[in-house]
C-alpha cells in the first residue's frame, strides 16, 4: 500500500529520532513491541494532523491497522520525497482561513489567532487555524472539519490524488 509519512529534515522521524534510509531499504517495526509500535503513516485525509518538515511517499507492507488519524504496518520503505511540499504556502493558506474566520466572527480571540498564525511554522499554523475554526463556529467538530479542509488543500496543492 502506498501512503505518506511526515519526517523532520534529513528523513528523521520526529518522535523517535530514527533516521530513515532514503535508498528504498525496508524498515521493520519491532515484532515484540506493544500495540501501536508499528510503522506509522498517513492516508491523504490524515496529512493535516501530522504536518512536518518533509513529506515522503512510503510503501507499507503487511497487515494495515487503521487508526483514527493514521495507519500502521509492520514494515515500510521510503519511495520518494514529495518535493512540491511548500510549508510557506501551507502557512499562507492557514492564515487565509483564519482571517476568514475572524472576518465572519470578529472577536478579540480571533484577532489574536490572526496575529499569532502569521508568526508560526506549518505544523503550528495547522493547529492554530483549527482552534480558530472552533472559536468562530462554536463547535468542537469545527476542529476536525478544519483539518479535513487542510488535508484537501494539501492533496490539491501537492497533486496527491
Amino acid at each position: 500500500m502506498i501512503a505518506f509519512k511526515w519526517l523532520s529534515r534529513g528523513a528523521i522521524a520526529p518522535f523517535t529520532g530514527f533516521r530513515w534510509p532514503v535508498d528504498g531499504s525496508w524498515v521493520s517495526a519491532p515484532h515484540s513491541g506493544p500495540e501501536g509500535s508499528g510503522v506509522h503513516a498517513c492516508r491523504v485525509e490524515h496529512l493535516a494532523w501530522w504536518v512536518g518538515e518533509e513529506l515522503w511517499r512510503v510503501e507499507l507492507d503487511g497487515p494495515i491497522l487503521e487508526r483514527e488519524m493514521q495507519i500502521e504496518a509492520p514494515r515500510a520503505r521510503l519511495l520518494d520525497q514529495v518535493t512540491a511540499w511548500d510549508p510557506a504556502a501551507f502557512v499562507q493558506a492557514c492564515v487565509g482561513r483564519t482571517e476568514g474566520f475572524a472576518a465572519e466572527t470578529p472577536t478579540t480571540e480571533l484577532a489574536d489567532y490572526v496575529a499569532l498564525i502569521k508568526t508560526v511554522d506549518a505544523p503550528t499554523a495547522a493547529f492554530v487555524a483549527s482552534v480558530a475554526a472552533v472559536a468562530a463556529r462554536g463547535t468542537k467538530q469545527a476542529f476536525a472539519e478544519e483539518r479535513a479542509w487542510q488535508a484537501r488543500w494539501l492533496s490539491r496543492a501537492l497533486d496527491l490524488f
